[in-house]
């Protein structure tokens, strides 16, 4: 893609060169002459800097160019995949020889990833150097395009090779981390796996706890760097937390090969910290009100911090929002540890959503001259907020109040409609003993039982043979 400026003679010679065109008059395109490359400036780069773009194209100033040379600039700017779109712009002057004044205007790929990289035998850091020294271009966040990871994939290799002749790297696309999707460049020998986990420096939580917790995640998951610490704040960190412990740290974790089988043991270092207390407790977002969720709310600033106080709060939040008519409500947390004065802030985000309304009731089960006695119970109105709790509530009213002679089991569920925010509540009955006969049943046999002679409350005595 080009466009082209001219000086004033020739851009009157390419306006009627337009004009023959938009008649549909094929004419010979004349390419521009020769010249030297004045100046040459970039736009719409925003991850990339002018200076390094310039560089990747090959042209200089002072340099001989002409139309066909300032396209392949373009086109090798194009073959990098860094880039969705590269035009280039160039203006030329009437003097001999011509001088050229060119742009190069690019559209970023902006799909980009950060970078891991595991089981190389050296370290991030380094790697991070080398690429930044040897590839063209280098950024932090790259796309996952075939040819951007095939250049950083040869250049790793090249560094670790160094020290690791026998490494070959290949580079995958992530989703350890499914709040960030990274590209990992690692060993194409396939990860190890956890075999056992091995805990030291803990006070304030027992090694029993913490193992069940770890090990029902860790033993038997591929080993890497990113999904370990997910394992550890995910398992370990909870029940510090649940303790006031809001800084506990692994200062220091490592993998040994296991002797009796193929995979490695962890071996974490815990550093238990001081404990806290609640500081500020703050709501952001709509869908309830603030006095009526603080007057709810299990614990106060200056008490002792609980993580799972926070957590069981966030859930209460979400159930009070749902029985509201807000199915879609979620809740999330952010707590905030200040080291200085030992106290934990609490933000809780609360997302309501649409409002779900009930709409239609649905009975099935019933014959037609049950079914209006169902419905003129029913307590809910179309077009009021929707209570998910309601059908099962309503249900197990019917069953007390003991409306059918024969009705067993019961049970509901609902429809709800995304487009609409419209609710259809399913009941279903079914037919049988009723649960009362089921009890009382149950009652009459336990009493022949007794009374038969036979019965013991002491298992039956036996002889062994031996």
């Amino acid at each position: 893609m080009r466009w082209i400026v001219c000086a004033a003679l020739v851009c009157s010679h390419a306006f009627a060169l337009g004009a023959q065109e938009a008649e549909h008059k094929t004419a010979p395109k004349k390419e521009p002459p020769p010249g030297a490359v004045q100046s040459i400036s970039v736009k719409g780069n925003h991850l990339y800097s002018s200076q390094d773009i310039i560089k990747e194209s090959g042209l200089k100033i002072g340099q001989r160019v002409s139309g066909p040379v300032i396209e392949q600039a373009r086109q090798k700017l194009e073959a990098t995949e860094l880039f969705t779109s590269v035009a280039d712009e160039y203006r030329y002057s009437a003097t001999l020889p011509p001088g050229y004044n060119i742009t190069f205007q690019v559209s970023e790929n902006e799909q980009v990833f950060p970078m891991r990289f595991e089981r190389l035998g050296v370290s991030s850091d380094a790697v991070r150097q080398y690429l930044r020294d040897h590839v063209d271009l280098y950024s932090d966040r790259i796309p996952g395009t075939q040819g951007v990871l095939q250049r950083y994939t040869s250049a790793i290799e090249a560094f670790a090779r160094q020290s690791n002749p026998a490494l070959r790297v290949k580079a995958t696309i992530s989703n350890d981390d499914p709040q960030q999707l990274a590209i990992v460049f690692a060993s194409d020998i396939p990860a190890p796996t956890i075999s056992q986990v091995v805990v030291t420096g803990n006070e304030a939580v027992d090694t029993g706890t913490i193992l069940r917790a770890v090990n029902q995640v860790a033993i038997g998951v591929p080993l890497s760097d990113t999904r370990l610490k997910q394992i550890l704040d995910g398992t370990i960190k909870p029940l510090y937390a649940a303790k006031g412990y809001a800084a506990v740290t692994f200062p220091n974790v490592e993998v040994e090969p296991a002797k009796t089988n193929v995979g490695v043991i962890v071996k974490v270092q815990i550093k238990d910290g001081p404990v806290f207390k609640f500081g500020s407790i703050r709501f952001h977002g709509s869908g309830m009100d603030q006095e009526e969720i603080r007057s709810a709310i299990p614990f106060k600033p200056g008490q002792p911090f609980n993580g799972d106080q926070v957590d069981n709060f966030r859930l209460d939040l979400m159930n009070r929002m749902k029985r509201r008519g807000y199915l879609d409500g979620s809740v999330h947390t952010q707590s905030d540890a200040d080291d200085s004065k030992r106290l934990v802030n609490v933000t809780y985000d609360v997302v309501p959503g649409a409002m779900y309304n009930f709409q239609k009731l649905d009975i099935q089960g019933l014959d037609p001259s049950t079914e209006p006695v169902i419905a003129k119970l029913w307590g809910e109105k179309p077009g009021k907020p929707f209570n998910p709790e309601y059908p099962d509530f309503f249900l197990k009213r019917v069953q007390e109040q003991g409306i059918f002679d024969n009705l067993a089991d019961t049970r509901s569920d609902y429809t709800a409609d995304p487009s609409t925010h419209d609710v259809t509540v399913h009941l279903y009955f079914k037919g049988g003993k009723s649960a009362q006969d089921k009890a009382r049943q149950k009652q009459e046999e336990e009493e022949r039982r007794k009374s038969d002679g036979t019965w013991s409350p002491y298992p039956p005595f036996r002889i062994s043979s031996q």
